[in-house]
Parts: structure tokens; sequence; C-alpha cells
């Protein structure tokens, strides 16, 4: 199982987030600032970096410097999530080995599929997926499981 460090300061986009990574079968950590980021990531050692350009405790682009510093996290991808279009900063950040940029607002599919790019795993949609029953499936009215009914014909 992939493990995918988040590192982004608003609690409620970093749970949504780390939720969905989960539901896609990813090991997901979660850290609110850089400094615990920094911390997590020699305990978790990570396969991906979600990380936030802008952040307290030290903004996302001195987090990715100190990571492309260390020996475990070297050759870890980043993607940047982030509210800024500024060249300058994703200018700093591809020159870091920015692996990928999702903007936010982001629509779940996309960073699911920059995601699995940057895993070298097929995006979800060409996953293979658990074919539909055949046939129709009716309520139970008496607390019985749904029965499957047969198509007429």
């Amino acid at each position: 199982m992939k493990k995918i460090l988040v590192i982004e300061d608003d609690r409620d986009n970093a749970g949504v987030l780390g939720m969905r990574l989960q539901s896609e079968g990813y090991e997901v950590a979660v850290a609110y600032d850089a400094v615990s980021g920094l911390s997590t990531v020699s305990k978790f050692r990570p396969d991906l970096v979600l990380l936030d350009i802008s952040m307290p405790g030290g903004g996302g682009l001195l987090v990715a410097e100190r990571l492309r510093n260390m020996v475990s996290t070297v050759t870890t991808p980043i993607i940047f999530i982030t509210g800024t279009k500024d060249p300058e900063l994703r200018s700093k950040a591809t020159a870091l080995g920015a692996a990928g940029f999702v903007e936010k607002p982001y629509e779940a599919r996309h960073l699911l599929a920059s995601v699995a790019r940057v895993l070298g795993e097929p995006p979800k949609s060409a996953r293979r997926e658990p074919s539909p029953p055949k046939g129709r499936v009716s309520p139970a009215t008496d607390g019985r499981r749904p029965r499957r009914l047969r198509d007429r014909q």
C-alpha cells in the first residue's frame, strides 16, 4: 500500500483529503504545519508528499527544501497544493523538484489523477471496477436482504 503524507494547515481540507485518499486505498498521515510535517516524514516514510505552499511554521517551499536535503526523502515526489497563481512561487517549487501542482479549490478527481500519475498507477477511471449485478434488485420489505429478480422478457 502506497503511503502519502498530507501537509496542510487547513484542518478541514486536510481531513477531507486524508479520508478521500484512504478511500482510494492509500495509507495516509496528516500534518498541519511545517514542523510537524518534517517530524512526521522521518517516521512515516511516505511514497508521496502533498504539500500546501502557504502555511504557518515555515512555508511549503522551506519544507520542500528540507525534504530535498534529507537522505530519506531526497527523491520522494512532492505535489504542491496551492491557492496562488504566482509564477515566482511555481518556479521555485519546480526548482525544488515539484512533481505537480494542484490548484485550490480542486476537484477530487483531478487531485487523484495527479496522485496516481506521480505514483505510477493507473487513474481511478482506468482501474478495474467490479461489475454491477445482472438483473434488477428489489428492496426487501420485511427486513431481509434484497432479492435478485430476473429480467422479464
